[in-house]
């Protein structure tokens, strides 16, 4: 028996670019906070801190917020889905991603 509204394979749909164009981000943090119908992903560049303009003694960056994006929940488990895959593949090509990296506390003066 064949009925149409079982297991097909749904239609890919169309990607079109905006009249606008595309808004394009660049972001080495994220912040996460949800509530009971959605997932809001805050994105955040490291820039210099107001306080502390180039590398030294005392450094320290800020996140400058650059973006947000809400996601429903089914669209952050699809985005977790499709991460997965990605970083999957990129890691069988390259080895592992390693998140345990440490930054030295200063540039020694001789360098700069």
């Amino acid at each position: 028996m064949n009925d149409p509204n079982v297991n097909q394979t749904p239609k890919r749909m169309q990607w079109v670019e905006s009249p606008d164009g595309v808004f394009e981000v660049y972001a080495n943090l994220m912040h996460v906070t949800w509530s009971v119908d959605d997932v809001r992903v805050r994105l955040a560049q490291m820039v210099n801190s107001p306080e502390t303009l180039t590398p030294g003694e005392g450094f320290h960056g800020v996140a400058q917020e650059r973006a947000a994006v809400t996601f429903s929940w089914r669209g952050a488990k699809i985005l977790r889905d499709e991460l997965i895959s990605a970083v999957d593949s990129f890691e069988a090509t390259n080895g592992p991603i390693n998140v345990e990296l440490r930054l030295p506390e200063s540039i020694p003066k001789e360098k700069y």
